[in-house]
């Protein structure tokens, strides 16, 4: 298998964490039983955006959370009402008809519950114009369903991005610094989910003196660092693509790592990346691991898929960062943005864009990954210019423009 790797030069196919997904974690202490619903969507919801992003012209690295996304964009769909709110949640792949803020609870708590061996910090966050009133009952979900911090914000003011950023960069542990530039003039909230992930490999990998040549995108070839582990991988070997399940101490997580039999293009690998394939490789893994992917593994066939449990693997280390507009994507994929009304924020207020922000590195010792998604809120209806800071006034000819009086105002004490 080690040769294979040396010589085999494609990109790098996934690499997904995978306690998220479709199985429950083991957590130390009591264990909270959440329905599969929700995360089960989520996974879909991941899947079916990451191919419509790679499918997309000129597109290249596509790293994603669909935890982030699914979190932030709920918080909005929850100050939206009927066929708005109904249509926002099946873009996300859920149950119009199911509040789903009960169930992001217990994941939330869930996922919350760090331990030695992992990190893992959800939080999230809503600004409001100042002096905008929110629904008293969509605060009170925000607070005791999404666990989120409330503030006001004057959105006019130019120093605005920064206190969303210095939250998102505190809250990711400064791998993610910026995710806003600057706001829209109508820009009267902003809901964020921010994500940060750090753990440590069961076993570390070593690093690889000798050279790879590693086939990227657009088919050039690169040499970046490489790390090896010689023992103990599980490993799916598949007709058209070998997979990887590689574990993280604690046994809550686990990274999986799909490598096609060939190099694929972005638009390839949004054909090759299936629920299809996701499921029948997540099925694999389970039979071999078991329910939770922590039990002694288990060398097991059916058909033509066999999972070993001493396979080897040779991978690259490596740093990534990625950010995209996600409003036309998710509106190819039914969410009614930009424009979905959101009456418990305000009337007259909507979902004007939606941005994500991710960072991940892979090293010898373990994993590190953080994402910000935003939800920008806009109002059709004009907010009044309050005076509240020193002013220039004049009175002027019309007929010339000249002023007849003419002055700067600021004690009005």
């Amino acid at each position: 298998m080690q040769a294979r790797w040396r010589l085999m030069s494609a990109a790098l196919a996934a690499l997904l964490l995978a306690g998220c997904g479709s199985t429950a974690a083991v957590i130390p202490g009591p264990v909270q039983h959440v329905s599969m619903t929700l995360t089960d969507s989520s996974t879909s919801f991941g899947l079916t955006l990451l191919d419509r992003l790679l499918a997309e012209k000129d597109a290249g690295n596509v790293f994603i959370s669909p935890l982030s996304a699914t979190i932030a964009l709920s918080m909005a769909a929850s100050a939206a009402h009927g066929d708005t709110r109904a249509a926002m949640l099946r873009a996300l792949g859920l149950d119009p008809s199911v509040d789903p803020s009960g169930e992001l609870r217990q994941i939330i708590e869930r996922l919350n519950q760090s331990d030695d061996n992992t990190q893992l910090e959800l939080a999230q966050a809503v600004w409001a114009q100042n002096g905008l009133h929110l629904s008293p009952a969509y605060v009170a979900k925000l607070r005791d369903d999404y666990r989120a911090e409330l503030a006001s914000l004057d959105f006019r003011d130019p120093n605005a991005p920064s206190v969303v950023n210095r939250w998102v960069d505190s809250k990711t542990h400064h791998k993610i610094p910026k995710l806003v530039d600057q706001f829209d003039p109508n820009t009267v909230g902003y809901l964020v989910n921010a994500t940060y992930f750090h753990a440590l490999w069961t076993t570390e990998f070593k690093p690889l003196s000798s050279a790879v040549a590693f086939r990227e995108f657009a088919g050039s070839t690169v040499s970046p660092p490489m790390m090896h582990r010689n023992e103990s991988v599980i490993e799916l070997h598949m007709p058209t693509y070998v997979a990887e399940l590689l574990p993280y101490k604690g046994g809550r997580f686990s990274a999986v790592l799909i490598l096609p039999a060939r190099a694929l293009s972005p638009a390839d690998f949004a054909t090759f990346l299936t629920a299809a394939v996701w499921q029948q490789t997540m099925g694999a893994f389970h039979n071999a691991a078991g329910a939770t992917l922590g039990d002694k593994c288990k060398q097991w066939a059916q058909g033509d898929s066999t999972v070993i449990c001493d396979g080897t693997l040779q991978m690259p280390k490596f740093k990534l960062d990625y950010q995209k507009d996600l409003t036309t994507t998710l509106h190819s994929m039914g969410m009614p943005i930009p424009g979905a009304a959101l009456p418990d924020f305000c009337g007259g207020c909507y979902v004007s864009s939606v941005v994500q922000a991710t960072r991940l590195e892979v090293d010898e010792k373990g994993t590190t990954a953080a994402a910000a998604t935003g939800v920008a809120v806009a109002t059709a209806l004009r907010l009044p210019t309050i005076v509240d800071r020193p002013f220039a006034f004049a009175l002027i000819d019309n007929a010339t423009d000249a002023p007849l009086f003419l002055g700067a105002i600021g004690n009005l004490g």
